[in-house]
């Protein structure tokens, strides 16, 4: 029997696509780019992803169809079984990112006398657990941890006004920053496109026929909290703190200060965003088992730990240092995160041809 998920939950899951890896790395490499005008970035790269999205579930009423995709067991055509092995190579290259950037967050922040290796250890360990129950369970703590982190994101505008100074966004964007925007948005596609991840799991939404709203709003709300944090960071921090700090947005949420007595709201704030983001990592866990067991053609978790632990020594060893990282994160990952993103739409677009086409001819054959 496949997993269900409803509307409401795959609202969130997207958001978080957006948004929890994002929150570490992703304002420090547009501001690189954009400097000032980086906070329109968002609001560029929305329009882009709404046709995309259009694209991908094509006229109202057709969405149904999609309801026996990527089944686990049934003979799948080579169509499905490219955006499969697509799916698998994004996520693992995805996995490995965030695994390192978190645990390299817990080692400077939170915990810097212990090891970087028991760090990954027992963050797999973490995530394994999540990652056996299915997407139903993922998808349900997700829901719980981010709708706080939503709660958290829209109070900081409040928490820092004292911080904030207008003129950190000024001067504002004519035509010589268009260049540096357009390098920003593409950029920032790369992590913002994860949200296509959606597609691998179209078939286990319930209802199925309200898929594309909840896909659209989900991808609003990740857009928007991303800008509200962007704007802050550059309102409050200024553009050389955010170009050059490690953790931009942890060093904003430290500017918090209410009173004397309560000025470390940080490590709250962090002890909300940490769960969602075990939630992301979780959820590409389960797809690199999903994709396994897409070719076994049997639903099983029995690569589930190999795998896992594999890709966590391979986040340690491919990386030696945290600027490696960085580094990565940079430069390599935008080229090659929008071609896996662009080839997986790309194909996926001529299986729905192909899957709408067989539908219309089996009336016109049966009769």
């Amino acid at each position: 029997m496949k997993e269900k998920i409803s509307n409401l939950q795959l609202i969130f899951l997207i958001a978080n696509f957006i948004m929890s890896a994002a929150v570490i790395s992703l304002p420090q490499i547009i501001v690189h780019t954009g400097r000032q005008n980086a906070w329109l970035v968002p609001i560029l790269s929305f329009p882009f992803l709404i046709l995309i999205i259009y694209l991908i579930f094509g006229k109202k009423g057709k969405v149904e169809r999609f309801e026996h995709l990527f089944a686990i067991g049934k003979k799948g055509s080579l169509l499905e079984k490219g955006i499969i092995i697509l799916f698998f190579f994004l996520a693992l290259f995805v996995f490995v990112r965030d695994l390192r950037a978190l645990v390299d967050f817990v080692a400077s922040v939170l915990l810097p006398n212990t090891p970087i290796n028991m760090l990954m250890v027992l963050s797999t360990l973490v995530i394994i657990y999540i990652s056996m129950a299915g997407i139903e369970v993922i998808a349900r703590i997700n829901a719980i941890h981010f709708f706080i982190f939503i709660i958290v994101v829209l109070f900081l505008p409040f928490l820092l006004l004292n911080e904030l100074d207008a003129g950190n966004l000024q001067p504002l964007p004519g035509l010589q920053s268009f260049k540096a925007l357009t390098k920003s948005v593409f950029i920032s596609f790369s992590w913002i496109g994860e949200l296509f991840f959606f597609i691998l799991i179209i078939a286990n939404v319930n209802p199925l026929k309200a898929a594309r709203k909840a896909v659209i709003t989900g991808t609003a709300l990740g857009v928007f909290l991303f800008l509200v944090l962007l704007i802050l960071n550059i309102s409050v921090l200024g553009t050389k703190i955010v170009r050059e700090a490690a953790y931009p947005t942890y060093v904003l949420v430290q500017q918090i200060n209410l009173t004397d007595f309560l000025d470390r709201l940080d490590l709250v704030i962090v002890s909300v965003w940490i769960p969602v983001f075990f939630c992301k990592v979780a959820f590409l866990m389960y797809v690199i088992n999903f994709c396994f067991s897409y070719f076994y053609k049997s639903n099983t978790n029995k690569f589930l730990l190999p795998i896992a632990f594999t890709l966590g020594y391979l986040s340690i060893l491919l990386f030696k240092n945290s600027m490696e990282h960085i580094h990565f994160s940079f430069y390599a990952w935008n080229s090659l995160g929008i071609f896996l993103e662009g080839s997986i739409v790309i194909l996926f677009l001529l299986l729905k041809r192909t899957v709408l086409k067989k539908k219309e001819t089996k009336p016109a054959n049966t009769s």
